[in-house]
């Protein structure tokens, strides 16, 4: 049997469509902007992480809503952007996210410290067991992991250049899979798959409970 880590209340990642559909998580083509549709998954995550932070550590000035349904998802999206912001090429490095992240939560009186492993395109990266540990860490402290990928090397169910949110992490031998959050949906990748094809560098974010 495998070992499987996931977050406690995944009911908490469901937002409502007007026309009643579920998503799990957002989408970024919910902004209103062409420029955010195109290069607004980092902050899409962001804002889908700090709603659940909100909703299950008691730190609700992180996004004040009563109902996680669009459009006022939007707007908490919006606001997220604000601080966690796409630059020119997109949100392509790892401290522009927990850089961004802490400063909206400090614009929110809220203070959080996100922690990060980067993962470099070339040696000396850290190995699979060590994302495995960081991922692992993230969820069991209840906090959906963000993770940049620029290159999905062999794993189609990645995009590149791409932000998604982990939900849960299973590993069975060298066998590792992830659950995802990723345009509403929620689906598996192969994690294993892509840290040994991907040729760019990517990394991951999650903020410890004592944060």
């Amino acid at each position: 049997m495998g070992e499987r880590t996931a977050l406690l209340h995944p009911e908490q990642l469901n937002i409502v469509e007007p026309e009643g559909r579920v998503c799990r998580g957002a989408d970024q083509e919910w902004y209103r902007h062409k420029w955010q549709r195109l290069a607004g998954c980092g902050p899409t995550a962001a804002a889908v992480m700090t709603a659940y932070l909100s909703r299950t550590r008691g730190l609700t000035d992180l996004c004040p809503l009563e109902e996680l349904a669009v459009p006022a998802f939007v707007d908490h999206m919006e606001a997220v952007w604000e601080h966690v912001t796409p630059g020119p090429h997109g949100l392509n490095r790892v401290p522009m996210f927990t850089d961004g992240l802490a400063a909206y939560a400090a614009g929110r009186g809220v203070a959080l410290t996100p922690r990060a492993l980067e993962v470099p395109a070339q040696a000396p990266r850290p190995s699979l067991a060590r994302c495995v540990e960081f991922i692992r860490a993230g969820l069991a402290a209840d906090c959906p992991v963000a993770f940049l990928n620029l290159d999905n090397g062999e794993e189609t169910r990645l995009d590149k250049w791409h932000w998604v949110l982990l939900t849960a992490l299973e590993t069975e031998g060298e066998d590792v899979r992830c659950a995802i959050l990723d345009s509403g949906e929620e689906f598996d990748i192969d994690l294993g798959l892509w840290y040994r094809t991907a040729r760019d560098r990517g990394g991951f974010v999650c903020v410890p409970a004592e944060s």
